[in-house]
């Protein structure tokens, strides 16, 4: 398997999983996460790790993990 089509996991950074499948851009902001493409979105979401932002959003991290995979089209 190529790197690209490694799933989606909690414990990868926001700005790995951004960095590997741009188009999930669409899933962090539904569910309430700002634009990591902005600012210094960029430099924070490096170290964030998907499951903490889930949580600090209040959102399910598995129903995250499950609509980021669908988007980035890998199981």
């Amino acid at each position: 398997r190529r790197v690209a089509e490694l799933p989606v996991h909690a414990g990868m950074s926001v700005w790995e999983i951004y960095r590997r499948y741009p188009q999930t851009i669409e899933v962090f902001l539904r569910y309430g996460c700002p634009d990591i493409r902005r600012g210094a979105f960029p430099l924070i979401m490096r170290v964030v790790k998907l499951g903490w932002a889930a949580r600090m959003h209040g959102v399910s991290v598995s129903d995250m993990v499950r609509d980021l995979n669908a988007a980035a089209g890998v199981r």
